[in-house]
């Protein structure tokens, strides 16, 4: 009996010849029409392509539109081929056959790895591309705010190895924790922004979008956990929604949302481990409690501010700050800074960056010592004018907001009341997904770009050669198994074959977590799905970019377009050309 297959996974099979001899012991045919409009797709491909290479990013391979399957026909040509592949058949043998069709089963993988690599090799991201999660006209946006630390000042690595050592000697010093810590290097590469901490059980870990852990990630010190222990633990890999956020007092874990907690869960980590490997008996909990505030009370004594303004070559990146914020007032934009940061601090590092005392002249509103984020819901705090001079706040009301001033503390309420600016005029970025972009947004309706330094770095590495391929490998396994299901007439054989794919699934999922970091992988995705961080970053943030000076690359009228991707449920079609 003659069948008509259409399935998209079975096109690839049709190039080769021992697959034609295959199938035509199964009679099954293929159509003029059904070469027609594969002749038809292949040009379309190709001027896919020439589109594709001149855009400056994308994400991934094109995906075809598919015309309606008939699911039974289809059904009873796949039958056709297993039953024969099992033997069932009247061809040759049954092992010959089942030897046969695993062959062409290797040799789609092939096709469809090369599909892949073939599509990645001119998709290129650029780094220093600004990306949206959703629409936004810059045209539309008359006022730009702006956070202070890594946002308009990024730091060198340098500032988490001085953030650790100090916070790790002052552990000694304050709360009488062994000596020997102080032996402890400083390792910039193993924490990324973004884990979170079981405070109960001192674990750290990467949870994804759905509040599962990420089963590789699982570290008490720098030990990884197995499955079992974290199945023993957990009772599995989910984690209740109120034990991660701050719901009806249920919080059991913290995450590390900045920049600057690299150096403080590096810090966890390599305490954990110490005490562990001396023999010396110690409290998660307690542990925590002492990082935690130790880190803080470093940030409050001033200490690292000190020694970064006496050495900003070493601390502080070059950037074209000015020239980003001069291009904004020359077309009369507004600009102002809040920032929770002291104003000494601030006029410093401003004018080491932009090479000028006058840089207060280019901000219309500048409020240092803002106590983010309680700025941004707390309306019983007023603003205090700030004197540059006695570097102290003045107790005279304020009323309005004049430019060359400097205001501290304050409320969101006096600030949009003060300057009328308000909602989707204001566009305000910070590095912390929370404590700068969660209120603007959700609240007050204002438009948010997040400044997260990482991005660049992955990009670079998402772009290499060795990257591009071993995601090829992987995307092709993943079809396979989404296309070639477990049947009830399926043979050992078959069994086998599925078994292999999912090792090398299993290893091509290792080999690109490792790119970014041997333990934790990719700050915005898991093995699975985006990491917890990153569905919050699209909760909270319109733009995200890695720098400030990515805007210099577009135009102020410049209109922002989130990437249409189709959902589960749509055609499987490639919005994206």
């Amino acid at each position: 009996m003659a069948v008509k297959v259409t399935m998209r996974w079975l096109d690839p099979l049709r190039r080769s010849a021992r697959f034609f001899s295959t199938v035509s012991r199964c009679a099954v045919t293929v159509t003029g029409a059904e070469e027609e409009a594969r002749g038809a797709s292949s040009a379309r491909a190709s001027v896919t392509k020439a589109r594709q290479r001149q855009l400056h990013s994308c994400d991934g391979p094109s995906r075809r539109a598919v015309a309606p399957v008939s699911i039974s026909r289809t059904r009873q040509g796949l039958s056709a081929v297993v039953h024969h592949a099992n033997g069932n058949g009247n061809g040759d043998g049954g092992s010959d056959a089942t030897e046969d069709f695993a062959s062409q089963l290797k040799q789609q993988l092939e096709i469809k790895r090369a599909h892949f690599s073939e599509n990645f090799l001119d998709c290129t991201v650029n780094e220093r591309a600004v990306f949206t999660n959703s629409d936004l006209s810059l045209k539309r946006v008359g006022v730009y705010g702006f956070d202070f630390d890594c946002t308009l000042v990024h730091y060198t690595p340098e500032v988490h190895r001085l953030i650790y050592e100090t916070a790790r000697d002052m552990l000694v010093s304050k709360f009488d924790y062994p000596a020997g810590i102080q032996k402890i290097p400083y390792d910039p590469n193993f924490a990324i922004r973004g884990l979170h901490y079981d405070i109960k059980h001192g674990l750290l870990m990467k949870v994804d979008s759905y509040n599962h852990i990420q089963m590789s990630s699982v570290h008490r010190g720098r030990t990884a956990l197995s499955a079992n222990e974290i199945y023993e633990l957990y009772g599995g890999t989910h984690i209740p929604l109120q034990l991660l956020e701050k719901r009806n007092g249920g919080r059991r874990f913290d995450q590390f949302l900045d920049i600057f907690s690299i150096p403080e869960v590096t810090l966890l980590a390599d305490i954990t481990d110490y005490l562990i490997n001396t023999g010396i008996p110690y409290a998660p909990e307690y542990l925590y409690v002492d990082v935690q505030s130790t880190v803080r009370d470093v940030h409050l004594s001033m200490k690292i501010h000190e020694a970064i303004t006496k050495d900003f070559d070493r601390f502080v990146c070059p950037s074209k700050l000015h020239q980003l914020l001069s291009k904004l007032k020359q077309a009369d934009k507004k600009l102002f800074l809040i920032t929770n940061s002291p104003f000494w601090f601030v006029d410093k590092g401003m004018t080491h960056v932009m090479k000028s005392r006058d840089w207060r002249d280019l901000f219309d509103v500048v409020i240092v010592g803002a106590g983010k984020p309680e700025f941004f819901c707390n309306n019983d705090r007023p603003f205090r004018v700030w004197n540059t001079k006695s570097q102290a706040p003045m107790w005279q009301e304020v009323t309005q907001m004049v430019p060359g001033e400097v205001y501290y503390q304050g409320n969101v309420l006096d600030f949009t009341r003060m300057t009328g600016w308000v909602g989707g005029s204001v566009l305000y970025q910070g590095d912390h997904v929370y404590s700068d972009l969660a209120e603007p947004i959700l609240q007050h309706g204002w438009k948010t770009g997040a400044i997260i330094p990482e991005l660049g770095e992955e990009i670079r590495k998402a772009n290499s050669h060795s990257y591009k391929d071993t995601l090829s490998t992987l995307l092709a396994v993943e079809k396979m198994l989404q296309q070639r299901q477990p049947t009830y007439d399926d043979s050992p054989d078959f069994a086998v074959v599925r078994e292999q794919w999912k090792k090398r699934r299993s290893e091509a999922r290792k080999q690109l977590r490792e790119v970014f970091n041997p333990q934790f992988g990719s700050v915005f995705r898991t093995e699975r799905c985006p990491t917890y961080f990153s569905q919050r970053l699209g909760r909270f943030a319109n733009l995200y970019m890695s720098s400030l000076d990515n805007l210099l690359d577009y135009s102020l009228e410049h209109n922002f377009f989130p990437r249409r991707s189709a959902l589960p449920h749509e055609p499987d079609v490639n919005f994206d050309l």
